[in-house]
């Protein structure tokens, strides 16, 4: 594959490995992703992009790959991201597109697992939840105690739930992953990217992933019609409350770990740039563990950070 670097430019992808470019002609409607990184990525990109092309949502069309250099030429959605329109139009206009559009990958057929696509379990909910353990409660002089009381109760609880890992679950649906194809129909608008980090896990994980976004803090007016209309148009096999129950819980397992994200984020690059978004995503937790009602972990976090 080859390009001249003289004809195309490069587009910020925030805190992403991979370079994504854009053709200067404007008839050009496509853009190079640049994988180099990583291989995995890239295959992985490759395999969850030809799984969903076969469903009714807006995917990126493939024109050309280079295996030996990791390069993907595909379809150009152009700038109008979720994450710069959310706060200028009434946000429920764009996100019943969004979940439409999940509503189309879970009644589609569902996902085996593969190389790339890999069943969440607990040890990965461990791992992410380890993030908040190790970047935010050292600097806030949490005791080891402390510390420990975090993982076994986040441990028997996890286990007092009754999990089915079996949805396709995008993992960073999110605004800025979301691209607004004004020109097409209902929830085609919705365009989708960045799935390469994918994996089979818990239905709703991508309605948090959208609607409880912790970069920016949009009018959640919505949120709550939003997530009864998915689980009315999905196939389900649990209650709503029971739905709930694990919706709440692994978001706020979220939030958790990408608290310590930020802080992380900024002690690698030295600067501050991701920890303004700490107060969101403190906001979106207290709002999280409200509506989990749940004893143990509300008492816990009035220890370690209310």
């Amino acid at each position: 594959m080859k390009f001249n670097l003289q004809d195309v430019y490069q587009i910020k992808s925030g805190a992403s490995h991979k370079k994504i470019y854009r053709f200067k002609k404007k008839n050009e409607a496509k853009i190079i992703v640049d994988f180099s990184y990583n291989y995995n990525d890239y295959s992985s990109f490759l395999v969850v992009n030809n799984f969903l092309s076969m469903m009714n949502i807006s995917v990126p069309k493939i024109f050309e790959t280079d295996d030996s250099q990791n390069i993907i030429i595909m379809e150009d959605f152009g700038d109008i991201r979720y994450d710069k329109l959310i706060n200028r139009i009434d946000p429920k206009e764009i996100l019943i597109d969004a979940i439409n559009s999940l509503i189309e990958i879970q009644n589609s057929q569902k996902p085996t697992v593969n190389r790339y696509l890999k069943q969440y379990n607990f040890s990965t909910f461990e791992i992410e939840i380890a993030e908040f353990a190790d970047f935010y409660l050292p600097i806030n002089n949490i005791s080891n105690d402390v510390i420990d009381e975090f993982f076994y109760i986040w441990k028997s609880e996890f286990e007092n739930l009754n999990f089915k890992w079996d949805s396709f679950v995008h993992k960073d649906f999110e605004l800025s992953n979301l691209m607004h194809l004004k020109k097409r129909k209902r929830h085609l608008k919705c365009g989708i990217l960045d799935f390469q980090n994918a994996f089979i896990g818990f239905s709703g994980w991508d309605v948090f992933s959208l609607l409880e976004n912790p970069r920016i803090y949009f009018e959640d007016k919505y949120n709550d019609e939003l997530l009864e209309y998915f689980f009315d148009n999905t196939n389900q096999s649990i209650s709503f409350r029971e739905f709930l129950i694990q919706y709440y819980f692994l978001n706020t397992a979220r939030q958790t770990r990408i608290i310590g994200r930020w802080i992380n984020l900024d002690k690698k690059n030295k600067n501050n740039n991701y920890s303004k978004y700490l107060n969101i995503t403190v906001k979106r937790l207290q709002k999280s563990l409200f509506n989990l009602q749940n004893a143990k972990l509300s008492k816990l976090y009035d220890k370690i950070i209310f």
